[in-house]
Formats: structure tokens, sequence, C-alpha cells
């Protein structure tokens, strides 16, 4: 295969089939008296193409997982947000025990002490960290989360950040009934005809698992429609009739 590969190979999930392209930016020509001309049967400018070398020897797939798959609570219910340019952050190593993040005008928040939560836009202290405790500034009555000491910089009011819950994993030796899989509800109903699928497999009712297969890929044609929603605006002239 082609030496420079992160540059010049692609692919595509799609549903259980990985697809593979090639990116080409030239094309074969040949010259006809003075002038240079496109070979008929080659591709033409920058452009994805089926792959035209021989892959003799299989691909290699490495990928990093992106999310834990086990966390505490639904990702339904991960849904605090705080976005305003009058959020500080407050390092407190010069005299208190932890750093704090002063939500500024917000005078009510919805985050509470265990949650993870995630910053940014900030200048410097963008990334994940966790809410030991939330307290509020007597003098201001404004909201403070507070985190682990030596978690920021101090930063004054002026970008514009936005700070919400993400899920809080669990490890898999720490899983137990109550934990949920890192999906949202209806990708976690597939899991279960995944696994229904497969039990009628060992059991070798091939017609039962196939039936489980469909509701399992259904809900998940289900859920990406859910999220590629398409609005269309056609503008409308001074004269025209509706």
């Amino acid at each position: 295969m082609s030496y420079n590969t992160d540059k010049n190979w692609f692919y595509e999930l799609y549903g259980r089939k990985l697809h593979v392209w090639q990116w080409v930016e030239t094309a074969a020509t040949d010259t006809v008296g003075s002038y240079r001309v496109k070979l008929p049967s080659e591709f033409f400018g920058n452009q994805l193409i089926y792959p035209n070398e021989d892959i003799t020897n299989g691909l290699r797939v490495e990928y990093t997982a992106l999310y834990e798959p086990f966390i505490s609570e639904a990702i339904e219910d991960t849904t605090v947000r705080e976005s305003s340019s009058t959020i500080s952050f407050e390092d407190g190593t010069g005299g208190s025990s932890r750093d704090l993040i002063d939500l500024g005008t917000s005078t009510a928040t919805d985050f509470a002490a265990n949650d993870k939560v995630r910053v940014i836009g900030s200048a410097s202290n963008d990334g994940d960290y966790t809410i030991v405790t939330k307290g509020t500034d007597g003098s201001t009555g404004y909201q403070q989360l507070e985190v682990a000491a030596g978690s920021f910089t101090t930063e004054a009011v002026g970008e514009s950040i936005t700070i919400y819950q993400i899920p809080v994993s669990v490890a898999d030796a720490s899983v137990v009934e109550t934990t949920h899989v890192n999906l949202n509800r209806l990708l976690s109903l597939a899991i279960v005809d995944y696994v229904k699928a497969q039990a009628a497999l060992q059991e070798g009712n091939v017609q039962l698992k196939e039936y489980f297969m469909r509701d399992f890929y259904k809900k998940i044609a289900d859920d990406q429609s859910n999220r590629r929603k398409i609005s269309i605006t056609f503008p409308i002239s001074n004269f025209a009739v509706r």
C-alpha cells in the first residue's frame, strides 16, 4: 500500500462494514500533438476513488475508545450546563484548600457534589474536573463550584466560557445492577436486542436471532436519523404568491 497512508487513505463506517477510499490529486495524461489530455479511463482532479492498489496482507485498524463503557447515571440525566462571560477561576493554593469556579451572574445552578464537568473556552483552565462541593459567596450570593486544589490557574472574567456536565465513569470491577451503559436509552435498548440475538443463536434458533438483529439495526438507524435533522429554507420575494 502507499507509504503516506495518513494522508491518502480514508475510511467510513457503514453499519458493520468499513469502507476504504483512496485520495488522489493527479490524473494520468498523454500528449496529442501540442496538447496534453487526460486519458479517458483515468480519474480527474482531487477526489476520493475506489482503491486502485492491491491490499495483499489485509488492513490493520488501530483505534482508541472515546468513552468509558459504564457510567454512574444515565446520559439523559447529565444535562446541566452554564455558559457566560462572567465566569472566573480562582487558584486556592495560596490560602484555601480548594480551587473555585465562580459562576458570576449565574445565581442558581443544578450542579452537585461529585458531578464531573468539562470546561471549554477558558484561556488557561479548559479540561475535566470533579466538583467536590457547591457553595455560595456570602458577599455576592453567586454560586461557586469547588474542585481539588491545584486544578486552576487564576483567571478573571472576560472569556466566553461553557461548563457542562459529563458522565462519571465506573470501573469494570465496580459495575453493579444500577450502573448504566455509556449510551443513550435507544442504543441501550439496541444492546438488549443484540444480547437476545446472541442468546437465540446459542440455542440454535436462527430465525429468532435474525428477528432480534433486525430490531437491533432498526434502533441503530433510528438513533442516527434522530441526530440528523435537516431544515430547508426558501427565500420569498416581495411579490411571491404563497
